[in-house]
């Protein structure tokens, strides 16, 4: 007798394994054909019309996602037909030839001459604002320590009188010489010397 009652449980038990794997198989079915639905479709829209809080999660993820960034086109640049103007250039050269034992340096930043002590806003305030301005040409001697700085006066393009004073401020409290050429009255080549080394 207890083999029929034997019999009876291993049936049911069998049967309940079966129904058991017959319903996972049938969800892992339905996975599978959910996430081919959601992860091969080709639109927005069809993702978006799945059933599901798989699907409404998988769109939530995609529209919550960056979109790449689209290169910007790249702007045509062209070289400059002259890095010095002409007044510039016979200025250039003839501190070249009267002093020829210093280095010469064109269109500098007053940044790059002008060092502001401290730290903090302000001196990031003034080192933009430093940034912003530059000098026709700065004379170095061979330790490259600056001797002056020179700024070429034209009557055609005056240079507007704030930024003038702001200069004359920064090398005046540097201790940096501040020479003004006339482009149209340049000194002799004998006289560039005592002009802008004091010697």
């Amino acid at each position: 007798m207890w083999y029929v009652f034997f019999l009876v449980v291993a049936g049911v038990g069998g049967i309940l394994i079966w129904d058991f794997r017959r319903k996972a198989a049938r969800r892992e079915a339905a996975s599978q054909e959910r996430f081919e639905k959601i992860f091969k479709a080709k639109t927005p829209a069809a993702q978006t019309s799945e059933s599901g809080p798989a699907a409404a999660q998988v769109a939530l993820t995609a529209a919550a996602m960056p979109t790449p960034k689209t290169p910007t086109a790249v702007v045509a640049f062209a070289a400059r037909e002259r890095f010095l103007g002409q007044p510039e250039t016979l200025i250039y050269l003839l501190l070249e030839t009267g002093i020829p034992d210093h280095d010469i340096f064109a269109n500098v930043s007053l940044a790059s001459v002008i060092a502001v002590p401290g730290g903090g806003y302000d001196r990031e305030q003034q080192l933009r604002r430093l940034s912003q301005c530059q000098v026709d040409f700065v004379v170095c001697d061979k330790s490259m320590r600056v001797v002056a700085a020179i700024e070429v006066e034209s009557a055609a393009d005056p240079l507007p009188a704030g930024e003038q004073r702001f200069k004359e401020e920064c090398f005046k409290s540097s201790g940096i010489r501040l020479i003004r050429i006339n482009s149209a009255a340049l000194p002799r080549r004998d006289e560039i010397r005592k002009l802008v080394a004091g010697a």
